[in-house]
């Protein structure tokens, strides 16, 4: 599940300490000064902590003296360091998306302002764009924030801009910009370097292939590793001057390309221990290579010590995501009533992935009312375009299985407003509904469309089911294989790519 990109401006100490000492008090407000002075000072105070993600980083009364100082008359007649520094104050105090915190960002985002400040607050505008899906917002405060104190941006994990990147899919200059930004950057983390080899590289090499730069497409991808990244390469007919050198080179043998990506997921999790992320992705890669009862074993050994309070570094990002990767093997072997119990138990603040995750389990079973109520549960205060979408496809799905086709007419209307948010929860919905024809015009449209091709592609990948597939799922894939042999979606996607079969499951095998 997509979340809304997380931000926060780093600690206080990080750029107060690169500030002069304390000016003498302004003659005209010296009280107020005294009191600039004497929020500056317990700022320096503050314990050095790294880039959080939402969580405030200061004490709640010096956070409220903060405010109080900001409102009162004169501030804005405060010499520029302590006004500066009392702002600061208010980015290092507040959560990324409170509205005082934005505020005192775009008072800071001055060409004047000292580096490491102006780059915190760029950080603050970069998730106040991204709240709002405005890529171009993104893409300036991004650029601000390297060209003022690129390891702020670097600091936090290399995901956190695959926002950025989607909302500039319909700006393909400010999309390659972005790019090679990010591409550009000194990485510190093992995620950093994989963004780039991987993630990132698909895109900039689509961008490369649609500029006819084959060259550089190629030389994008020389890296690459991820079996999704090499699975869309194999499937776009952008690619396929590289195709035969890729062939040649094993890097479409699949099963040896996933069981590349275990031993290097093994080894990770060898050395990062207590890193929940890596754990996900070896029970996820088991699960697709088919040895589904040793990615049940890794998983629940690991939940096991989560359940048992034992500390993990990153169970608020990928504790839930392990979950929902756990209960879908659970549910692949017919064990539905472990998965649903699973999901059923948070294990992190977040409630928007494993509700969502409920929600589809529960519809896949012919319980609609149920879904709808996990639906109802989810959070969606944190929920991005694309995971709102999710929810309404869902909502259509168990409308219509109730037979409310009012309610579903609703949430469909919804999704065809917004489609090109997730144009696969209006596929799914289309297709759940019994929209066929509708479905296929859609799928018509993605794969014409550049910047959705490559998602729209997956539909036209096969590989061997699951050995317990609930009655709803098999319905809904069984529409789906009707949708793409259908002559008139299949000849649009020969024009732009190709129908392959791969020996791998889980979501490598189909999609809609």
């Amino acid at each position: 599940m997509t979340v809304k990109l997380e931000l926060a401006a780093v600690a206080a100490a990080l750029s107060l300490a690169a500030m002069p000492a304390l000016a003498a008090p302004t003659a005209s407000a010296p009280d107020l000064a005294r009191d600039a002075d004497a929020v500056i000072a317990r700022m320096m105070d503050l314990p050095t902590v790294e880039a959080s993600y939402g969580a405030e980083q200061c004490p709640a009364d010096l956070g409220d003296q903060v405010d109080a100082l900001v409102a009162r008359r004169g501030f804005d007649a405060l010499d520029a360091f302590r006004r500066d520094a009392v702002l600061y104050a208010v980015v290092v105090c507040r959560t990324f998306d409170d509205p005082r915190a934005v505020s005192a960002a775009r008072r800071l985002d001055r060409d004047d302002t000292p580096p490491p400040i102006l780059a915190s607050a760029n950080m603050v505008l970069l998730a106040d764009a991204a709240s709002r899906n405005d890529g171009k917002g993104e893409l300036a405060a991004l650029e601000r924030a390297v060209a003022a104190d690129a390891s702020q941006v670097t600091a936090l994990p290399p995901d956190m801009y695959g926002q950025t990147v989607e909302d500039l899919k319909d700006d393909p200059a400010a999309r390659t910009r972005a790019l090679d930004l990010l591409r550009g950057l000194d990485w510190p983390t093992e995620d950093g370097h994989d963004q780039v080899d991987n993630d990132w590289a698909l895109v900039r090499a689509q961008l490369a292939a649609d500029d006819g730069d084959m060259t550089r497409a190629g030389a994008v991808l020389d890296r690459a590793s991820s079996p999704h990244v090499l699975l869309a390469v194999a499937q776009d007919r952008r690619f396929a001057p590289l195709w035969p050198q890729l062939e040649a080179a094993g890097r479409f043998d699949w099963t040896k390309v996933l069981q590349t990506a275990l031993a290097k997921a093994e080894e990770q999790a060898r050395r990062e221990p207590d890193n929940l992320k890596r754990a996900a992705y070896r029970v996820d890669h088991l699960r697709s290579l088919g040895r589904r009862d040793e990615a049940i074993a890794v998983g629940a050994a690991i939940l096991d010590r989560l359940q048992a309070g034992e500390a993990f570094d990153d169970v608020e990002l990928s504790g839930p995501m392990l979950v929902a990767i756990q209960a879908a093997v659970l549910g692949e072997v017919g064990r539905f009533d472990e998965a649903d119990a699973l999901l059923a138990r948070p294990v992190a603040k977040d409630q928007l992935t494993q509700n969502t995750a409920r929600a589809a389990l529960l519809l896949g079973l012919d319980r609609p009312a149920e879904t709808l109520k996990a639906v109802d549960a989810a959070d969606a205060s944190i929920a991005s375009p694309f995971g709102l979408m999710w929810m309404d496809e869902l909502r259509a799905c168990a409308h219509h299985q109730l037979g409310d086709e009012a309610a579903a007419r609703k949430a469909l209307d919804k999704l065809r407003k917004g489609w090109r948010d997730n144009p696969y929860a209006l596929s799914g919905a289309l297709l759940c509904t019994g929209r066929d024809d509708e479905a296929a015009e859609l799928m018509i449209r993605r794969l014409r469309d550049p910047a959705l091709r490559g998602d729209a592609l997956k539909a036209f990948r096969d590989g061997p089911r699951p050995p317990v597939v609930p009655p709803r799922d098999a319905e809904l894939d069984a529409r789906r294989r009707a949708l793409v042999a259908r002559p008139e979606v299949v000849s649009v996607m020969q024009e732009y790519g190709r129908a392959i079969t791969v020996p791998l499951g889980g979501d490598y095998a189909g999609g809609y």
